[in-house]
């Protein structure tokens, strides 16, 4: 186990704290050492995030090595998906390039390879994560595929299609958390990837009009076709007040309902020191799909989020954790 790399993990927290998300509220009610190990990881998914978003120009040395994994991947990508990046080539392939540069680190720690003295902090800290908890280095890297997914134009046709994009970029996520949480029970990580999908659906849904400003539709098409609808007329705010649009909001939380289900069995099986802070994301995606259910499905005039009374409800219950640790301390 390395040392904790403490200035790298305060700047982790700045990280996390300055993308001022649902989940960082959340993130008070745990164990500081499992705290900071969560907003490692949520800076590192930020940052991945940002950079293939084209918000983060910021990235690792991009040596011979790094360079010529690219190159590799590039072509595997093109291959897999059937057509070239969305953006012009030099500009998808610098976003790759930052994303491999990163894969390649993990996998060296992965291997047992120390930082190296001018590593940058959040890598650092995933390094720490890596070698303090039994996280997967295959959960990290499907992180990164479905990363280099978005650097293509979206086709997902199916319920099939969604769940495995939202399987890489939030299922892969949850799997990685739950090693933090700690766990005994192995059914955690499947009700961790029914989670993972369930919240995602819940973001796609929060994001749409964001995502179709950057070119891309989460939703499946297909479905959304049966109701009647194709893509272009999603480009239509008052489609949000369409029957067809509601038809579809309707099948699409019951698809969310779905995952929900097992989702819930996730949280009895964490560690109890741990249950507190998924518990809160849940709940606050829940109310933003609640949010959602309520306007009908508007989601294009305006971007839905939770309400005053939620968020003050789970600040309420981020103090509340931390008077009992603190007494649980005490009594210690």
């Amino acid at each position: 186990m390395q040392a904790i790399p403490t200035a790298d993990l305060e700047e982790c927290e700045a990280r996390a704290r300055a993308a001022s998300s649902t989940f960082v509220a959340s993130f008070a009610a745990l164990p500081p050492v499992k705290r900071a190990a969560v907003n490692a990881v949520y800076a590192f998914c930020r940052w991945v995030d940002d950079i293939v978003d084209g918000d983060d120009d910021e990235h690792l040395p991009i040596t011979d090595e790094v360079h010529a994994y690219a190159v590799r991947r590039l072509a595997f990508l093109s291959d897999l998906h059937g057509c070239s990046p969305c953006d012009p080539q030099d500009l998808a392939f610098t976003r790759l390039l930052a994303l491999s540069a990163m894969r390649l680190r993990l996998q060296a720690f992965a291997s047992g390879v120390a930082p190296a003295e001018d590593e940058h902090p959040v890598m650092r800290s995933m390094a720490w994560v890596m070698s303090t908890w039994s996280v997967r280095l295959q959960d990290l890297e499907t992180i990164l595929d479905g990363m280099e997914d978005d650097l293509f134009p979206t086709q997902l046709r199916s319920w099939d299609d969604v769940r495995s994009y939202c399987f890489k970029v939030a299922s892969a996520v949850g799997l990685v958390l739950i090693e933090i949480y700690g766990y005994e029970d192995a059914r955690a990580r499947l009700h961790a990837i029914d989670m993972g999908i369930q919240l995602q659906l819940i973001n796609i849904l929060r994001d749409v009009e964001e995502d179709l400003q950057r070119g891309r539709v989460y939703l499946p098409l297909d479905v959304l076709e049966s109701h009647g609808l194709l893509r272009d007329d999603l480009n239509a705010k008052s489609v949000e007040h369409d029957h067809r649009w509601r038809a579809f909001i309707s099948e699409y939380c019951m698809e969310v309902e779905r995952h929900q289900r097992s989702a819930r069995e996730l949280l009895p099986l964490l560690d109890k020191r741990s249950r507190a802070q998924p518990g809160m994301m849940v709940e606050a995606y829940e109310a933003l799909l609640l949010s959602i259910l309520r306007s009908r499905g508007a989601v294009f005039s305006q971007r839905p989020s939770i309400g005053r009374w939620t968020k003050a409800r789970l600040a309420a219950k981020v103090l509340w954790s931390n008077l009992r640790k603190q007494g649980d301390l005490t009594a210690a």
